[in-house]
């Protein structure tokens, strides 16, 4: 029977910048082969546009739960009732 490894630990935040930061290359290396294909073009600006949008969104949340410790961990934000 097979059984599935267990939950991966979420990225750290530095992980995260470095991993986009990757990708982003990436794609933006594919697109400058794929310069004015009339096809191929638009959606690679369409993947990268995509890709940001996502990548912005989940490193905002990480940069948010990263701070929100920071302050609890120096006694700066008063723990929920």
């Amino acid at each position: 029977m097979h059984t599935s490894p267990g939950p991966t630990p979420p990225e750290t935040t530095e992980e995260m910048v470095r991993n986009i930061g990757l990708e982003l290359v990436e794609i933006e290396q594919t697109m400058c082969r794929c310069r004015g294909d009339a096809v191929a073009e638009p959606r690679l600006t369409g993947t990268l546009m995509t890709h940001l949008r996502i990548s912005s969104k989940e490193l905002l949340h990480n940069l948010l739960i990263d701070t929100a410790r920071r302050l609890r961990s120096i006694g700066a934000a008063p723990e929920p009732d």
